[in-house]
């Protein structure tokens, strides 16, 4: 097998490298021959843009983190696994460590020393053809999904985390907004855990006719042009009153605007997209309007759910892969999901 990995070599510039030596594997963790490496919204910021948010770019690194594999090698304190075991994999590591609150109280995402090395906390991430990983941040996949299944459970238990993350009630009236891999995502982890009828909106009506396959009851194309207000107007119509809940999943200005506006009073706003830049937000209208604004950071202590979600059929992870491509040629993955073009692009990263 030829072992490639790819890194962002520089703003707006991939590398595609072979590699003869793998990483050093310690005691605790696993070899992971990894098969398919999802391509991330974030991923496209990094490259593009240069940073996500506050999270800089490093160049020369390896990025990659919804990924799944296949076990070749178990350290020598790993008793849960075994070579040839399937697995998918959380990126994010916690630190554990008793003086870091958001561990000690279980929320693992909010660890402060995970955050400060980024999605895959500081490690080489999984666009290469082989990785090491704890073994206690894997998770075994089912003998009825498939690896490019396993390679949708973390981004399905980021749309988990968001959607409990925003106190989803039965039968709450539901606004989606964007309907790319989240969207999509969001939407059919809202319809399994209760929601009511749900409008979805996009630019693209490609990504809309995804949203009605994926349980959307209305779909709603919008412009850039189009106002907050008249957006609004347009989803109260749809739904006959304004939604108890909008789920944001673009991260842009006008979208969590739009959110504010159209949202009933008292309701939830969940902010499930993320941007590269920082966005002005109209928190008087939120504030007049007794909104919560509720953010969402990737997952915690989700992955379990998700991969029931997607074991049991009530995610379908078919709607949402739109290709899968060699790492090789992983420039042509990117410039489709640039040009608008795509939902879920795999990367190929290994022979299975």
């Amino acid at each position: 097998m030829v072992k490639r990995s790819l890194c962002f070599a520089n703003k707006g510039e991939l590398r595609v490298d072979t590699y003869t030596k793998d990483a050093e594997m310690k005691d605790d963790e696993v070899m992971i021959k990894v098969a398919y490496c999802g391509i991330c919204g974030s991923d496209i910021h990094w490259l593009t843009q240069g940073n996500l948010g506050h999270v800089p770019m490093k160049a020369g690194e390896v990025y990659g983190h919804e990924s799944s594999g296949t076990i070749t090698k178990v350290g020598d304190k790993v008793k849960n696994f075994n070579v040839g075991d399937r697995v998918c994999i959380e990126p994010s590591i916690p630190c554990f460590s008793y003086g870091c609150e958001p561990c000690q109280i279980g929320a693992n995402n909010c660890c402060i020393g995970a955050d400060t090395g980024g999605i895959t906390s500081g490690r080489q991430g999984f666009f290469r053809s082989t990785n090491c990983w704890p073994a206690n941040m894997c998770h075994k996949l089912p003998e009825n999904m498939s690896l490019e299944d396993g390679a949708l459970v973390e981004p399905t238990a980021c749309a988990v985390w968001s959607v409990k993350r925003s106190r989803l009630q039965g039968g709450d009236k539901t606004l989606v907004i964007g309907c790319g891999p989240i969207g999509l995502l969001c939407m059919m982890v809202a319809k399994a855990y209760g929601a009511g009828k749900i409008v979805a909106t996009d630019i693209n009506p490609k990504r809309l006719e995804l949203a009605t396959k994926a349980g959307a009851d209305h779909a709603l194309l919008t412009t850039r042009e189009d106002t907050s207000e008249n957006i609004s107007m347009k989803v109260s119509k749809l739904l006959g009153q304004a939604p108890h809940l909008t789920l944001e999943c673009t991260g842009t200005a006008a979208a969590i605007n739009t959110g504010i506006v159209a949202t009933r009073r008292g309701g939830r706003v969940g902010l499930v997209g993320l941007g590269s830049t920082k966005v002005p937000v109209d928190l008087s209208m939120a504030s007049l309007r007794e909104l919560e604004l509720i953010g969402a950071n990737r997952y915690n202590n989700t992955f379990n759910e998700a991969i029931e979600l997607i074991s049991s059929g009530k995610i379908d992870t078919k709607l949402v892969i739109s290709d899968i491509i060699d790492l090789q040629e992983a420039q042509k993955a990117f410039d489709k999901l640039k040009a608008g073009d795509g939902v879920k692009i795999l990367l190929k990263c290994s022979d299975n």
